[in-house]
């Protein structure tokens, strides 16, 4: 079976193609791909999973593991998903931390990074032996966010910094190993996804780029930020197909409204993903909005397209 190079970016089909491949009981790979940096390794161990983080701290690749039971889509979303209140705080999807905060959650943002005086910062800012794991993460059959790979950090499809890099094809954090990873990267099957559809990105986008944070400061500084959000998301496609063809690797273009997953992926069987997986998540698992600011959301469609 070929392996895969899935360059994603914000609300671009990562959640379902991961699912599809657990499905599938095959190996797969996510990035968090703005501070903190870690990733998590997923591989098949008989009905069960082994799910295995890499970070750096110190200076130093260290790694974790846990045993999940992933035999059936509804364990993968109450896994992914929690919403027990069994448990103290949930986490959500590839945040999950392996290790309790000192707030009592298991989030490895915050149990990892720093931001606005919040988080215990235990992963390393600079990555340096981080890339020492990237031979076991290229044996994978699927790789989510590999722009780590190359050395872009950051929240790329919504954050300004990155953009920056990858218009001027200079990578904040550039691997030493540089030359093997690109010539493991140049014998995958590299896919970017891209969106034809502007009304239905802008709903995901007001589903899942903006929230509680934007919305306190008025309305119009939430349409705002969405609008920005987006430009920047507009523009990253043909900036990871011009940083992709710098660097000799192949890749193949795939349109998430009208292209066929299966004709670009080689599985046995999949579950539904129009109206299934995609509806799933975008409408229940990672929605931002209020069921009040949802009663809004029409009108706020309307605001946004007409500013793009």
């Amino acid at each position: 079976m070929d392996k895969y190079t899935y360059w994603n970016y914000g609300k671009t089909g990562s959640w379902e193609i991961m699912c599809n491949f657990f499905y599938n009981k095959k190996k797969t790979v996510m990035f968090h791909s703005y501070h903190p940096v870690f990733n998590t390794l997923y591989r098949p161990a008989g009905e069960y999973y082994i799910k295995q983080w890499y970070y750096q701290r110190d200076n130093k690749l260290k790694t974790w593991y846990a045993i999940k039971d992933f035999s059936t889509y509804d364990k993968i979303i109450n896994d992914c998903f929690p919403m027990s209140a069994d448990i103290d705080l949930p986490h959500q999807w590839f945040w999950e931390c392996p290790f309790k905060t000192s707030r009592g959650d298991y989030s490895m943002k915050f149990w990892g990074g720093r931001r606005n005086n919040k988080g215990e910062n235990k992963i390393d800012e600079n990555l340096t032996s981080f890339y020492n794991c990237i031979d076991e993460v290229m044996e994978h059959d699927l790789i989510n966010y590999p722009n780590v790979l190359l050395g872009y950090v950051g929240n790329i499809g919504v954050d300004d910094s990155i953009l920056y890099d990858l218009e001027n094809l200079s990578p904040s954090q550039p691997p030493q190993n540089i030359e093997r990873i690109l010539e493991r990267l140049r014998s995958r099957v590299n896919i970017i996804p891209y969106k034809e559809d502007i009304e239905g990105m802008v709903k995901k986008a007001l589903i899942g780029f903006v929230g509680d944070a934007q919305w306190s400061k008025g309305q119009d500084f939430y349409v705002q930020e969405c609008i920005r959000k987006l430009r920047i998301h507009n523009k990253t496609f043909p900036l990871l197909c011009r940083m992709l063809e710098c660097n000799h690797i192949p890749y193949k273009v795939f349109n998430l409204d009208r292209d066929n997953y299966a004709d670009y992926f080689t599985l046995d069987r999949w579950l539904p993903i129009r109206g299934g997986l995609a509806e799933d998540h975008d409408l229940h698992l990672h929605n931002t909005m209020t069921p009040n600011r949802q009663k809004h959301l029409p009108k706020l469609i309307d605001q946004v397209l007409c500013s793009l």
